[in-house]
């Protein structure tokens, strides 16, 4: 008997996992908010990237997500699922621990599939979160980005990510899985796997935080951030959702990249910084003390509410991305607040892909030039 999903609503870096990239296809995807003029023309959008990896499987998916809200717009992703398992793939869901007391019933619905397995993991003792956003297809295609397993991310959130056909950062971003498979629905701990096929060319490599609990041979993406910033030449473009010099919720500070920023400017590399209004609340101090230092510029952006009324977690702009001398790409999961890099899991990607570029360059100009961007 089939079952169909409804709509369930809930309000130079060092060592890294790297790909040769000689086969790699990456395609830069983003989710743009109903009602809004965000869209790129030729960028492909979430929901239909989520379904042409789903609907490619033939033996596993392995999903590791914060958690899922289905409603909408994610409906057809889970019905692919479903699909996917009817024809026997072997799913995996792992999802945040914290989080499942919330999205119960729309995880377990997708533990209620055939040939599928479901865990959740608790950070909250590194003081952190399970806060990724990737899955992993026949452990040779993958999506990575800043968009939840949930429906808002697809109609009314501005996101971007990458779909990657690449055996190499596939096999990566299953070490991360299996990391945290193994102690799902126990307690976090960490301890290390050892990866093999690690090379050395820097067209596409993957990187994850926290810091101290990675896979063998995997490098943190704080330090690779620092990297690209510290070694940046005449510019640096970037797209946040919250930005502030502390911890959340804490006065302990975390000013590694707010001085990498500062420092950057200081040598006359010009430094544009998008942030969704959201920042506001922990780092207005943070980015008005920022947009005061030469060759710094800070933008706020505010997405206008939907005209079908309001929507709780939605109608924000919560990409995570920076392009680096208009040549390197990081595109990933952290919010650049000090908790994502040290205690919550994330992953992303930098490439030097150039078509990769020329999208997210795009998305930047669009995003800066839409008229819903202010000064904070």
């Amino acid at each position: 008997m089939r079952i169909r999903f409804a709509g369930l609503v809930f309000g130079v870096f060092g060592l890294m996992i790297v790909s040769a990239c000689a086969h790699a296809s990456l395609t830069v995807v983003e989710s743009v908010p109903l009602e809004t003029n965000l869209a790129v023309s030729g960028v492909q959008d979430t929901q239909s990237a989520w379904l042409e990896l789903i609907g490619s499987a033939k033996s596993t998916i392995d999903l590791e997500e914060f958690y899922v809200n289905n409603g909408d717009s994610l409906t057809p992703v889970l019905n692919a699922l479903q699909d996917a398992a009817n024809r026997g793939v072997q799913i995996r869901l792992l999802t945040d621990s914290q989080f499942y007391q919330t999205y119960t019933a729309n995880e377990n619905a997708i533990a209620a599939l055939p040939n599928t397995q479901f865990k959740t993991i608790d950070f909250s003792k590194s003081g952190g979160i399970m806060h990724a956003k990737y899955f992993v297809v026949d452990g040779k295609s993958a999506y990575v980005g800043s968009a939840n397993f949930d429906w808002l991310a697809l109609s009314h959130i501005h996101e971007v990510g990458v779909k990657v056909y690449d055996a190499q950062i596939a096999s990566g971003l299953e070490s991360v899985f299996n990391l945290d498979w193994n102690v799902g629905n126990e307690h976090f701990v960490s301890f290390k796997t050892q990866l093999a096929g690690i090379l050395t060319t820097p067209a596409l490599q993957l990187f994850a935080s926290p810091t101290n609990d990675l896979p063998s041979g995997m490098s943190p993406t704080l330090n690779a951030l620092l990297g690209l910033i510290n070694n940046a030449r005449h510019s640096l473009k970037i797209q946040m959702y919250e930005y502030a010099t502390t911890l959340y919720q804490s006065s302990t500070r975390f000013e590694a990249l707010d001085q990498a920023l500062r420092n950057a400017a200081g040598r006359g590399v010009q430094v544009e910084m998008i942030v969704d209004k959201t920042a506001l609340k922990a780092g207005s101090s943070d980015l008005k003390s920022l947009a005061k230092v030469p060759n710094l510029k800070i933008k706020v952006i505010t997405i206008p509410q939907w005209s079908g009324g309001p929507l709780q977690y939605a109608r924000v702009a919560h990409s995570k991305y920076l392009i680096a001398d208009d040549q390197t790409i990081w595109i990933g999961s952290e919010n650049w607040t000090g908790d994502y890099f040290t205690s919550s899991r994330n992953v992303g990607v930098i490439t030097t892909d150039q078509g990769a570029l020329s999208s997210l360059e795009q998305i930047f100009t669009q995003v800066s030039n839409s008229g819903y961007t202010t000064a904070p």
